[in-house]
């Protein structure tokens, strides 16, 4: 398992929660209910039972404070390669100069 990261409450980044088997089985991952980008749907609602205490629901979504490229599907590449508009992030602020995120499906 992974360790539970929180992050300080002036960070303006999404709580870090670790997969849970039942979340996970459904397609889903524990986020924080308030930063799931989408409605949780009651079918889903307790499905990360260790972390419930702190927050943490069943969400088939992104946190709306997720800005790190990996938690999209994507890697940071070199400026110049080629990626569909649409497969672009341009909100991940973990890419260095010279690179963007590229989602990869």
């Amino acid at each position: 398992l992974l360790p539970i990261i929180v992050l300080d409450a002036g960070d303006s980044g999404p709580t870090d929660f670790y997969p849970e088997d039942l979340c996970s089985a459904q397609g889903g991952q524990c986020i924080k209910l308030d930063e799931c980008s989408v409605p949780v749907d009651d079918i889903y609602l307790n499905l990360c039972p260790e972390q419930q205490a702190e927050g943490a629901e069943c969400c088939h979504g992104v946190s709306t404070k997720e800005y790190r490229c990996k938690r999209f599907g994507g890697d940071c590449v070199a400026d110049g390669r080629p990626c569909p508009d649409h497969l672009q992030k341009p909100q991940a602020t973990d890419c260095l100069k010279g690179t963007f995120c590229c989602i990869f499906i």
